[in-house]
């Protein structure tokens, strides 16, 4: 699990890595430097702060990614379905106001 968080963090925030991550997971810097050197694990509560972040679901994503879990399956496939309808709503709208201008 902290492979993944890591590779979430260093993608995320390729600059100040540990200071992004520390912030979010509710931690000291040091901490985070030791994380992202692999020399210590995150305890629990670092992991809820970092699911609770701005971050949250990119880390859900990476540490469950290749789980094959029939919630994770359902879960993703939902959220997947809400962006293609705020997508749709969006362009319904663009699509709306091109129609009102040609009247």
């Amino acid at each position: 699990m902290v492979d993944a968080i890591c590779g979430v963090a260093r993608t995320l925030w390729p600059s100040k890595t540990a200071t992004n991550l520390a912030s979010r997971a509710e931690i000291s810097e040091r901490a985070a430097k030791l994380w992202l050197e692999g020399r210590t694990e995150p305890g629990a509560e670092a992991v809820v702060n970092l699911l609770r972040s701005d971050a949250g679901f990119v880390v859900l994503q990476s540490i469950m990614q290749g789980s094959g879990t029939r919630w994770w399956r359902e879960f993703e496939r939902g959220v997947q379905i809400a962006e293609l309808e705020q997508r749709l709503e969006w362009h319904r709208q663009q699509l709306d106001t091109l129609k009102q201008e040609l009247k």
